[in-house]
């Protein structure tokens, strides 16, 4: 699973990626390609988040943590335009989210995992990928109907951006396999790879370590560092899992009860007593230490 082969198979790989989204390799920044400003998200009277600010610089890994219940997955959906903030401002690379519908999210540049696998169980592994993808083709409905020689370039780069993919994820074995016949873990990678396919900038992921065991969160924990530093694509991470946010994370962002509690370097958040108390009652740091 390590071998050097491997390394230099994914490496091939990447380079491919990168050079068919024309992306140009750069270190990360401190520009912000997601900034919120007082998000306000209210359920009746239920304050469901309270004039939340954040940012995400563009080429990091960012950790967004809270307990159940804090907000995460209520900020999330506000990100993909699932729900509607009732205050504040959400930007995506300086223009107002709030301008751009659901549908219109993932051409936008922000792809998304979900808590609850959200796939085509009927479907094949390279069907579930190709359908991520299909938010950059542009041929209309007379273009497919007539089978125009664009539709058929796209199809093609679409194939081979699914195929890349699909090696990069080492899910050949199972590519041509109904999603319901395969294990969690694997169902995990396919979701990921469905998102990968529309080419984010930004990549969402909602507990993407939830149900794998150890080596399987290892791999996910190398892989989303690949994202960063490799593809170059900016991480936000909803994670229960701590070592794994603690690890791969440039910055962290505590929710609790709808508002922020801490928000810096994970070597500060783990030592903040706020979090420590409201969080875990004490155990994050242990928990990153024994891990």
């Amino acid at each position: 699973m390590h071998s050097h082969a491997r390394a230099l198979r994914c490496d091939a790989i990447v380079s491919a990626i990168l050079q068919e989204a024309s992306i140009e390799p750069h270190a990360a920044s401190q520009v912000q390609l997601l900034q919120g400003s007082d998000v306000t998200v209210r359920f009746g009277g239920i304050t469901a988040l309270d004039r939340v600010s954040f940012g995400v610089a563009s080429g990091t890994i960012a950790g967004l943590i809270g307990p159940n219940g804090a907000g995460k997955t209520t900020l999330f959906n506000c990100l993909s335009r699932l729900y509607q903030f009732s205050e504040g401002d959400i930007a995506f690379e300086g223009r107002p989210l709030v301008a751009t519908p659901a549908h219109g999210i993932a051409a936008l540049g922000i792809g998304r995992t979900f808590q609850n696998l959200a796939l085509f169980r009927t479907m094949s592994v390279r069907q579930n990928i190709q359908l991520g993808g299909h938010c950059r083709t542009k041929s209309g409905y007379f273009s497919n109907a007539l089978r125009l020689p664009r539709v058929r370039r796209e199809e093609a780069a679409l194939d081979e951006h699914v195929a890349q993919i699909i090696e990069l994820l080492e899910l050949q074995p199972v590519a041509e396999t109904r999603v319901m016949d395969l294990s969690f873990g694997t169902q995990k990678r396919v979701e990921l790879g469905r998102a990968l396919a529309s080419r984010p900038k930004l990549l969402l992921l909602d507990e993407p370590a939830g149900g794998l065991n150890h080596e399987e969160v290892e791999d996910l924990a190398t892989f989303i560092q690949r994202l960063r530093d490799e593809v170059k694509i900016t991480v936000l991470l909803v994670e229960h899992h701590m070592n794994l946010v603690m690890r791969v994370s440039d910055h962290v962002h505590v929710l609790n009860f709808g508002r922020t509690i801490a928000d810096g370097p994970p070597q500060e958040v783990q030592r903040d007593p706020e979090v420590i108390e409201a969080y875990l009652g004490g155990e994050l740091e242990d928990e990153g230490n024994d891990a």
